[in-house]
């Protein structure tokens, strides 16, 4: 019988994150990110999974503004993606990142030309910062923005309790519940009060051996992010 990991190959996903800014007592706004990601499981070496992410369509609410074309084309040096993950499915190498080196100087060459000023700058060094240290690319690409959702740790942990330190500081707690093929994974969350983070909480869904859906929501002061997942093909 294939594992989660393995069954991974040829599922096509729908990654969204809304995001909602609460500017004032009485205003808020909110914008959606969405991916359509393609997964291909390319087997196993020794301990670790091959794969190969390839997202094959974007789809931004403010793709109609300056900053959202930007983000646009940003998100474009991580359409392709060629990786390693162990076991439990926590990415653990990045196999194309000279490929991503490369990409990258082209776009942020063509970016420069039409996008000025010290914030850009800083930015655009950010991510050049991020490309040359591979333990800080992965932390980014596991981020739930990213592709956490798919490849966060938990992909063989549907069938015990378990407990971990998330980047913020507090504890995520994983609880599974069975119902016949069907495992649901509650997450919640301890010690948030020493962190930026109101409240925390996700669900994961399984049936078999097909990841089907997931979704976390972070809630802070001013702002409430949802980050979801579903297998649509």
């Amino acid at each position: 019988m294939l594992t989660l990991l393995e069954n991974l190959h040829r599922k096509t996903y729908r990654l969204e994150t809304i995001v909602t800014e609460q500017r004032n007592p009485v205003y808020a706004i909110t914008k959606s990110y969405a991916r359509e990601v393609e997964v291909y499981y390319l087997g196993k070496n020794k301990d670790e999974h091959q794969f190969q992410i390839l997202v094959v369509e974007f789809d931004f609410s403010d793709n109609d503004n300056a900053m959202g074309k930007l983000i646009r084309k940003l998100s474009y040096l991580f359409d392709e993606l060629e990786c390693r993950a162990d076991n439990e499915g926590n990415i653990t190498a990045v196999d194309n990142l000279l490929f991503l080196r490369l990409r990258w100087s082209k776009i942020q060459s063509e970016l420069s030309e039409t996008h000025k000023g010290d914030a850009i700058d800083n930015y655009f060094s950010q991510i050049s910062s991020l490309l040359e240290d591979e333990t800080k690319m992965i932390d980014f690409l596991t981020g739930y923005n990213m592709f956490g959702l798919l490849f966060n740790g938990l992909l063989e942990s549907f069938d015990t309790k378990r407990k971990r330190i998330s980047p913020e500081g507090f504890t995520e707690i994983m609880i599974p519940e069975k119902n016949g093929e069907k495992v649901t994974l509650k997450i919640s969350a301890q010690n948030l009060e020493h962190t930026e983070v109101d409240d925390f909480r996700g669900i994961f869904i399984c049936k078999g051996n097909q990841y089907e859906e997931g979704f976390v929501a972070i809630k802070k002061q001013n702002s409430h992010l949802k980050h979801s997942l579903l297998w649509i093909g």
